[in-house]
This record gives structure tokens, C-alpha cells and sequence, in this order.
């Protein structure tokens, strides 16, 4: 039996990874819909939490551009990350004042560096038109992989010894 959040990662990374077509889309915010509820129990509450999502068509201001596609408020061209975005990153980078209350010992700059991770994450599960060329088709090389482990490793070492002058 798989856990509610398997089957949540699942549809995630399959969506995120290739364009989904339009007469697809329905279907596709149901799959995606019953993974929240499978992965976030079902209490009276989630039920229309999830039904305020969809996985849809991000457009260009401008045009009827497909840009991306993602988790999105239904109906409306407001995708979750740049919701998101808006919302935590303002220029002067403030802690709300109830996260600061509920974790006093994070700073700034760590409040500040967990929610471009959690910005990451979104923008992670989201299909990109600008993306789909270097994902391949959705296949992995793993020599290319070990590649990038293996330099960012370093990279990240020559980081933590001299924050200022590492690249």
C-alpha cells in the first residue's frame, strides 16, 4: 500500500517533468487533488482547501502564451509559486512577527534563506516551457548527475572556506 505521500510524488513528477495537454488538465487536478487528500487526511476543511487548486496553464501577461503549467488557484492565472514569491519576499526580507515569536533564534538571513528553498521546492513541481528543452524527455544521465555532484560538492567546499571569493 502506498503512503499518501508517494502517490502525491508521484503525479507531481510526472506533471512537472512534460506538458500536459489541455483536454488533460481536469483530470490531472483530480489525480493530483486526491494525492493532497491521501498525503493531508481528509478533515472537513481539506476537502474544499483542495478544490481551491487546480493543475493548470500559466499564460504570459500579454498574450494566451502557455508558459507553465502547475499548482494554481482554479481558475485564475495565480500560480502557488509565485504566490508564494509574493508573499515572502519582500526587499526588506522582515520575519513575520508570529514566526519570530514561535522561532526566536532564527535570524534574518535564515528566515530569509528558507523560504527561497521552500520557493525552490514549488517552482520545482511546476512543468516550464523555458525548462522542457534541458530535461530531456525526462530521462536522467546518471554519469552527468555524478558530474554535477561532484562539482557542486567541490564548489560548495571552496564556499565554506572563503564565503567571499569561492567561484
Amino acid at each position: 500500500m502506498a503512503s499518501g505521500k508517494q502517490v502525491l510524488l508521484h503525479f507531481l513528477k510526472k506533471y512537472s517533468l512534460q506538458k500536459t495537454k489541455k483536454e488533460d488538465l481536469p483530470e490531472v487536478s483530480e489525480n493530483i487533488r486526491v494525492g493532497f487528500l491521501l498525503h493531508g487526511s481528509t478533515p472537513k476543511e481539506m476537502w474544499q482547501i483542495v478544490d481551491t487548486i487546480e493543475w493548470g496553464e500559466e499564460t504570459a501577461d500579454d498574450s494566451d502564451e502557455v508558459i507553465g503549467q502547475g499548482l494554481k488557484i482554479k481558475d485564475k492565472n495565480i500560480s502557488l509559486p509565485e504566490l508564494f514569491d509574493y508573499m515572502t519576499w519582500e526587499s526588506e526580507h522582515k520575519t513575520p512577527k508570529r514566526v519570530a515569536k514561535r522561532f526566536p533564534e532564527l535570524t534574518q538571513s535564515e528566515y530569509y534563506a528558507a523560504t527561497r528553498i521552500m520557493s525552490l521546492v514549488l517552482s520545482s513541481i511546476e512543468w516550464s516551457d523555458w525548462l522542457s528543452e534541458v530535461e530531456n524527455g525526462c530521462k536522467l544521465d546518471s554519469v552527468e548527475l555524478n558530474r554535477y555532484l561532484k562539482s557542486y560538492k567541490e564548489k560548495l567546499g571552496y564556499y565554506r572556506e572563503d564565503p567571499e571569493n569561492y567561484i
